[in-house]
């Protein structure tokens, strides 16, 4: 058991230099105000298992980290999966008080799911037995599938097995963009998941310049992922080789995703102890934790060429590399923080989110009042839904899509867009009058009692 005086020296101590403060995802302060993703259980699905007894796994209460096999092989300890789960619930050490995860009140269940060779089976075992008998309300992936053998394009009976666990239990899916390929493998191509580039430093230390070996989008049926990035290069994270070893990952900024999805998925879990925590209906709802976490991005990211990854910083331009920008946790939860709006009703609110369930061909309306000489940042966030027929997962054959409208109050449309294939639609638009601003979302399909998710943000136009 740790004394009090290492606990205490934890949380003086900054959190992983950069990668947690404002240079990264700016996740230190959640854990100021004491959101630690306590009571979070996390599923890493992998090809190995974490070194649980290790230093940076210990609690009162036992283990940060459990273990399972799906595959009949048995655990078999690994590098990386440790890495990876050191980077989402290591507490650090009183000689490394510094070396935190990003949700270091989490606990992560270590799936093994691969052995001689990949099954869905294993994989679809590891889900519903860690979403239904373990509570786990986030998942990550530590691998990718062989981009010549499986096509990212959303119909494969991977992407296909994880949209269907995303929608069918309201579950969180963080998936890497991948690595050293032309573009985004699988699982990162998964529609209901949100996919994460890799950052890398630049001589300042901060994180805003996508390595060289994170995958690019779009998916080969031409969807915009990956949606976010986070910071890969130079990461102390705990090893495998002895309950007290530990390495620098990513030292040299090569841009490896599996060390950037953590901290999209930490940053889901602090949200959804946010969650747990206040008496609102649906801010946990998948949805509106994807919609937070990307209307909340911070923007000035550069691509892997060095280039800017937004004209004029728009927080609405995606990028191949980069997403719509880097994780920005307090932001996202200050955003889960400020409440919900209703449709139909007046809102003077400055920033919030919405849930909502939407008829067939129907729209909904939502009303802010805003000053002019600003901007409305806003995210719409819906699933892809599939049903279960035996071993395979049908999509519905009327896809769910909205589309999106901002009135201003003078009656001018000032946004009008279509989410084409994707499931997900983001907009950056000037405020140039004082008054009410409609927010109008469209269901033009056949679609019925399909929900979605909004967040929204007026900041200041400089």
């Amino acid at each position: 058991m740790r004394s009090a005086i290492a606990w205490f020296l934890v949380l003086i101590y900054p959190l992983h230099a950069g990668a947690l403060d404002l240079e990264g995802v700016n996740a230190a302060a959640l854990h100021r105000l004491g959101i630690t993703g306590q009571g979070v259980q996390i599923a890493l699905l992998s090809h190995g298992n974490v070194l649980t007894r290790h230093e940076a796994f210990r609690r009162p209460s036992g283990s940060a980290a459990i273990n399972h096999d799906f595959t009949g092989a048995g655990t078999q300890m690994s590098v990386h999966d440790t890495n990876m789960a050191g980077l989402l619930v290591s507490s650090g050490t009183a000689a490394r008080p510094g070396s935190i995860g990003i949700a270091p009140g989490s606990r992560v269940h270590s799936a093994r799911v691969i052995a001689k060779g990949i099954e869905a089976a294993a994989i679809a075992q590891a889900l519903e037995t860690l979403i239904t008998k373990h509570n786990c309300r986030v998942v990550v992936t530590g691998i990718q599938l062989p981009p010549d053998q499986v096509s990212a394009d959303g119909n494969s009976p991977w992407t296909k097995l994880y949209d269907y666990y995303a929608e069918k239990y309201d579950v969180v899916f963080v998936n890497a963009a991948g690595n050293q390929a032309p573009r985004i493998t699988v699982f990162g191509d998964c529609f209901n998941g949100l996919t994460t580039a890799a950052l890398c430093k630049d001589q300042s230390g901060v994180y805003c310049r996508v390595g060289r070996l994170s995958n690019s989008g779009p998916t080969l049926d031409g969807r915009r992922k990956p949606e976010v990035a986070a910071p890969s290069q130079a990461l102390i994270a705990p090893s495998s080789a002895s309950n007290t070893a530990w390495m620098t990952v990513d030292p040299n900024g090569l841009g490896l995703t599996s060390f950037a999805a953590p901290f999209t998925t930490g940053t889901a879990a602090l949200l959804l102890e946010a969650a747990a925590r206040s008496s609102a209906e649906n801010d946990d709802r998948t949805e509106v934790i994807k919609a937070v976490i990307v209307n909340s991005v911070s923007g000035g990211l550069k691509d892997k060429k060095q280039n800017p990854a937004a004209a004029d910083n728009a927080l609405s331009t995606w990028n191949p590399d980069a997403g719509y920008g880097r994780v920005n946790a307090l932001k996202a939860y200050r955003m889960l923080e400020a409440g919900a709006i209703a449709e139909g009703k007046l809102s003077k609110q400055q920033m919030g989110w919405a849930y909502a369930v939407m008829p067939k061909k129907s729209e909904h309306v939502y009303k802010i009042e805003m000053a002019k000489e600003r901007r409305l940042v806003l995210t719409a966030v819906w699933h892809r839904k599939l049903n279960k027929v035996g071993p395979i997962f049908v999509e519905e054959p009327v896809r769910f899509a909205l589309d999106m409208k901002v009135v201003s109050p003078s009656g001018q449309m000032i946004v009008f867009e279509t989410a084409g294939p994707n499931n997900l639609i983001k907009t950056d638009c000037p405020i140039k009058e004082d008054g009410v601003y409609q927010i109008i979302l469209r269901n033009n399909t056949e679609a019925d009692g399909r929900d979605y998710g909004i967040a929204f943000e007026s900041i200041s136009d400089d």
